[in-house]
């Protein structure tokens, strides 16, 4: 067995992946991976039909509270009632960054609701010893944003998946796996990189592992939350910062989730609930900015700047 540590959960797995190990005994969940040695697990589906989970994969939600998971051409997975086992079938030449990519994020994101734990759709950077995330819908450029903060020195913590817990009286924010993903241009114009593996079939944007300097692999207390808005106008217009009320706060919050597809009443009372804590104790504000790679270093100035604005009042 192999074990990991990934968003604050332990991970025990008969598969390496390609994360490094550093098991967390300290963790918010525990959850077992388990390969499937057969070609598929369309089998245990027992006439249910798999409905879209958006970008382009599926699910079905069993009769015995276990999720079936798929990815066409990557892989299936069956995710138990209780969120506690992953059971993996990788399609034949699959690659296993590919495939990868899936499980510790989607699928972990159905293990974490199911235990009572809430993620946000977030990409999150380390700025002097602080988290600060960058919430927006997919595509919106928080990891293009994240990239250009690590172009000046700062740490990535997680991309695309953040899962905060209470440790020491402080929000934190768990470590995600040690990558970014990002397009070719962006890669090679704010990191220098040139090389990296396919995310899908579907499009260029490449998982670029991340080097230690560039990673941070403990939790970090969180201290900003920025919403993410493409801004009219003219590509010269400065970025524009504007924290949020705590009503708008709560709904930005939720309307962020990383997981959409379970939908129980108990989840979105939780969530709800969850949601409301935050946005009572961490600022949270819209950033709007021209979308350009020309103007990212701008936007990253300008929330260094509040950040100082932030932690001067505190």
């Amino acid at each position: 067995m192999h074990h990991y540590g990934v968003y604050g959960i332990s991970l025990r797995s008969d598969i390496r992946l390609n994360y490094p190990e550093h098991p967390d005994p300290a963790g918010v969940a525990d959850v077992a991976i388990e390969s499937f040695a057969g070609l598929s697990l369309s089998h245990l589906l027992e006439g249910v039909h798999p409905q879209s989970s958006g970008a382009w994969g599926e699910h079905a939600l069993l009769p015995d509270g276990s999720i079936y998971l798929r990815w066409p051409d990557l892989a299936e997975f069956v995710l138990s009632g209780d969120g506690g086992h992953i059971l993996c079938c990788a399609a034949a030449g699959a690659a296993a960054e590919m495939w990868q990519t899936y499980l510790l994020g989607q699928v972990l994101s159905f293990a974490l609701v199911k235990k009572g734990i809430e993620p946000l759709h977030a990409t999150t950077v380390v700025v002097d010893g602080r988290a600060v995330g960058f919430l927006g819908k997919a595509g919106q450029g928080k990891s293009t944003l994240a990239a250009a903060f690590v172009a000046a020195g700062h740490k990535v913590l997680t991309d695309d998946l953040l899962v905060l817990q209470e440790i020491d009286d402080a929000m934190s924010g768990y470590p995600g796996p040690c990558r970014i993903k990002l397009f070719p241009d962006q890669a090679a114009d704010l990191l220098g990189v040139s090389e990296g593996v396919p995310m899908n079939t579907l499009t260029t944007k490449l998982v670029i592992p991340l080097e230690a300097h560039q990673f941070q692999s403990t939790a970090v207390p969180i201290c900003a939350l920025y919403v993410l808005e493409t801004a009219p106008g003219t590509a010269s217009r400065a970025p524009r910062l504007s924290r949020l009320a705590p009503r708008r706060a709560l709904i930005a919050l939720v309307a962020h989730t990383f997981n959409r597809v379970m939908v129980a009443p108990d989840r979105l009372r939780r969530q709800f609930d969850n949601a409301a804590r935050l946005a009572a104790r961490v600022p949270v504000k819209r950033l709007r900015y021209s979308r350009s790679l020309a103007n990212l270093a701008g936007v990253r100035d300008a929330v260094l700047a509040d950040l100082d604005r932030l932690v001067s009042r505190h």
